[in-house]
């Protein structure tokens, strides 16, 4: 499959099927949690991981960027160390139960910021100032929608804000506040699921470690799939492919 391919695929996708159906498992209980969760605290928590999300990469990168091929080759293998490492931690997570799912949630949305900046990376983006930030909020944001007609009408918005040279228009004062508030509700679901991956280790442990596993590993999948599409339309742009 091209590029050009893949990206016309993507828009076109559903969300994956393991996220649906942990919307259906958790929304009653994640969308009461989402509400107790102030955005102020999750834009801070956000800020802070995607801050020491630059700090260093999943993956060194020898590929010559200039080879639009060679970048998503070289995003596939940050694909699969983020999903590695998320599966290592979230089986910890549903195996220790009690005591390790506290950690869980924090460690998978930090690894996914560090995931979508280095898939940046690997297509020549640095990602520093604060329309890159609001942009890999943007990407977090689509990996977690299992809306069709939402993740529709925000990949149009991520699109729109691409200027024509690849780089990006300047952000509306506002611009954030949808992303932090579906972040929110991501951060309520995944705490819903945490406690769900908590009571089935307690009952038959690796059942909760294949879960927790299983989820953390999809979820990364979804990022990475986010990122390379946001990323590539920025070099398509960019080249007027």
């Amino acid at each position: 499959m091209d590029i050009k391919t893949e990206q016309r695929a993507y828009r076109e996708s559903r969300p994956s099927a393991l996220g649906r159906g942990i919307e259906r498992l958790t929304s009653p209980v994640g969308k009461k949690l989402a509400k107790l969760v102030p955005s102020s605290l999750v834009r801070m928590v956000l800020k802070r991981l995607d801050d020491a999300s630059g700090a260093a990469q999943l993956y060194n990168f020898e590929h010559n960027r200039s080879n639009l091929a060679a970048c998503r080759k070289a995003a596939g293998r940050v694909e699969k160390v983020a999903m590695s490492i998320n599966a290592s931690t979230g089986a910890a997570s549903g195996f220790g139960g009690l005591f390790t799912m506290g950690l869980d949630v924090p460690a998978t949305v930090g690894l996914a910021m560090r995931n979508i900046r280095d898939t940046g990376r690997a297509y020549g983006f640095t990602g520093e100032g604060e329309a890159e930030q609001i942009f890999r909020l943007q990407i977090l944001e689509l990996a977690t929608l299992d809306n069709e007609e939402q993740r529709r009408a925000r990949i149009a918005a991520l699109e729109a804000g691409i200027a024509p040279d690849g780089g990006l228009l300047a952000p509306g004062a506002k611009a954030s506040t949808p992303v932090v508030d579906q972040v929110v509700e991501r951060v309520s679901r995944a705490l819903a699921l945490a406690s769900f991956r908590r009571r089935a280790g307690m009952v038959v442990p690796f059942v909760g470690a294949a879960v927790g596993g299983a989820i953390n590993a999809s979820f990364q999948r979804d990022v990475s799939k986010a990122a390379r599409f946001a990323y590539q339309a920025r070099r398509l742009q960019a080249e007027n492919v």
